[in-house]
């Protein structure tokens, strides 16, 4: 890959060389990345692309969170924000998930509600890879916007191609619905202060306002620098009935909140979030020092493995050590950026401030208070996963920083002084075009070795859902018995969202006493137990319980 960025460099050197000759005739290109039928190429090879990366036609969720998001969307498919308990609830103890006072998943249900639509029709995977496609149009749009079109054809490269955008865009998380809630926004906020025009606030106020419901914190960092720009317009302009219209929307927007609460926790002040956390992990949550408050239900070992990997993490968390912390963080961020380059393209992200305009510094500031927030919360370093957002910003700059450097190659001889280059001119089209293929084409082997993460993780899920298959009865009670040594950021228990019509209840061992009173809840259900240790299924027998 190293080879390649260089070999791209010097293709782009080469050419911007030839280009910037007075003699040179200005190509075409930058006109085919002006055009509509661009943006339509853009979607379907982003689609695509990760489509390809996730490694299967309709990839289940893997991870705790992937999981608690799709059977959210299951249940609000179902035309229910939130199912009641199961019976005896600890058995159907899920990470992320509420079991009481009733079934549904702890997130903010911005994500899972946008993820409806791909369960309702079977296929969940449908709406991460649309978001991620309408997020790279959204993205190219405004960086042509900005810069044109060789700059925002490079933009959408470097994006697309990134580890993190390869890794983490064909996933179930929820930063696919908001990072395209903050290009959209920015979208809106760029036409309104052209236009004035009160529906492109709405589009602002939606925006920030949907965000907010679904990740809250990225939602503040989203929304602090659109605030500050929005009232100084409307102070100015006098635009203050536009202004309560989108207010009056954002509330009604984020209204979603205590309706969501009081129809899944039974009180319009009590999140789900807020009460999974009381419950399980009162740790976890923005602040510094690690919160003693023991949960307040009794947690299964596996819940107990997830507490102590995350918790270390709140010891050494406080405002003295917020500087180390950065440093602890910024490094994977760049890596999970720019790595397949081995941090070469981060010097053009350097150069892209050199040239600097105001609407590419509100994106930067943007980026920056996102980080800043997160701060507040105590994570492993290179879970970058909370910086998505800040991502195509990132990619803006290093390619506005490479078209800089293209013009300063392509600059005029001294026979004539007089004519005009900028590093926005459509003469760089050809070479930005050509090295961000050359680019492209360098993330092959990295797209393959992202391919294979996901077959593996898939794999361990896939190899574990033959086991309920092999059970011959029409009904069954399956009791997982998990090893010492289990992944805590995987779950064989996954709730349903109509359990009533499941073959298999698939639920934890809780030992020979706790077991029976499932059992006797259930007389038409054989029951069986799959030890993990052994990877074996046996008929259910109290002797062979730990």
């Amino acid at each position: 890959m190293l080879i390649l960025t260089f070999a791209a460099i010097a293709l782009i050197a080469a050419l911007a060389h030839v280009a910037g000759r007075p003699a040179a005739r200005v190509n075409d290109v930058a006109r085919k990345l002006d055009t509509r039928g661009i943006l339509a190429v853009v979607f379907v090879a982003t689609f695509l692309l990760l489509w390809y990366s996730w490694s299967s036609t309709n990839p289940i969720p893997v991870v705790h969170d992937e999981m608690a998001y799709v059977l959210q969307s299951k249940i609000f498919a179902s035309g229910h924000w939130s199912l009641p308990s199961p019976p005896l609830p600890a058995f159907w103890e899920q990470p992320h998930v509420l079991v009481e006072p009733a079934l549904a998943a702890k997130y903010f249900p911005g994500h899972a509600l946008v993820l409806t639509i791909g369960s309702f029709l079977g296929w969940p995977a449908l709406m991460p890879l649309v978001l991620q496609s309408a997020a790279a149009v959204l993205l190219y749009a405004l960086a042509r916007r900005v810069a044109g079109g060789p700059v925002a054809f490079a933009t959408w490269i470097i994006w697309l191609t990134s580890p993190i955008v390869l890794h983490f865009g064909p996933t179930y998380y929820s930063e696919s619905t908001t990072v395209v809630c903050w290009l959209a926004g920015w979208t809106c906020l760029l036409e309104w202060r052209a236009q004035r025009s009160l529906p492109w606030l709405l589009g602002v106020a939606f925006s920030v306002a949907w965000c907010f419901v679904t990740r809250p914190l990225t939602g503040v960092a989203y929304g602090l620098p659109i605030m500050f720009v929005v009232m100084r317009d409307v102070h100015a302009g006098k635009h203050w009935r536009q202004l309560l219209v989108a207010v009056a929307l954002g509330a009604a927007v984020l209204g979603i909140i205590p309706l969501w609460s009081a129809l899944t926790t039974g009180d319009w002040r009590t999140t789900p979030l807020l009460l999974y956390t009381r419950q399980y992990m009162p740790y976890d949550v923005p602040g510094f020092g690690l919160i003693t408050t023991p949960p307040a239900l009794e947690i299964s070992p596996q819940l107990g493995y997830l507490n102590q990997a995350y918790a270390r993490w709140h010891v050494h968390h406080f405002p003295s050590t917020l500087p180390a912390i950065s440093v602890q963080r910024l490094r994977p961020l760049s890596e999970s950026v720019w790595g397949l380059s081995r941090g070469v393209l981060v010097v053009f992200a350097l150069m892209g401030l050199l040239v600097l305009d105001s609407v590419t510094l509100f994106a930067v500031v943007s980026a920056a208070i996102l980080f800043l927030l997160y701060l507040t919360f105590a994570t492993p370093p290179g879970w970058t996963l909370y910086y998505y957002e800040a991502v195509p910003t990132l990619a803006f700059l290093t390619a506005a920083g490479l078209a800089w450097a293209v013009s300063m190659f392509g600059r005029p001889r001294p026979t004539a002084p007089s004519r005009s280059y900028s590093w926005t001119s459509p003469r760089w089209a050809m070479p930005l075009a050509l090295g961000a293929l050359m680019l492209s084409v360098a993330v092959v082997p990295a797209l393959k070795r992202v391919r294979a993460e996901h077959v593996r993780s898939q794999r361990v899920m896939n190899e574990f859902d033959a086991v309920p298959r092999a059970i011959p009865e029409q009904k069954a009670l399956l009791f997982v018995y998990y090893k010492p040594t289990h992944d805590p950021n995987v779950s064989f228990v996954r709730n349903s969202p109509a359990p009533w019509a499941e073959r298999v209840w698939v639920v934890r061992d809780r030992g020979p006493e706790e077991n029976a009173r499932l059992m006797a809840m259930s007389p038409d259900r054989a029951a069986y137990l799959y030890d993990e240790e052994q990877k074996a299924l046996f008929r259910y027998d109290p002797r062979r319980v730990r």
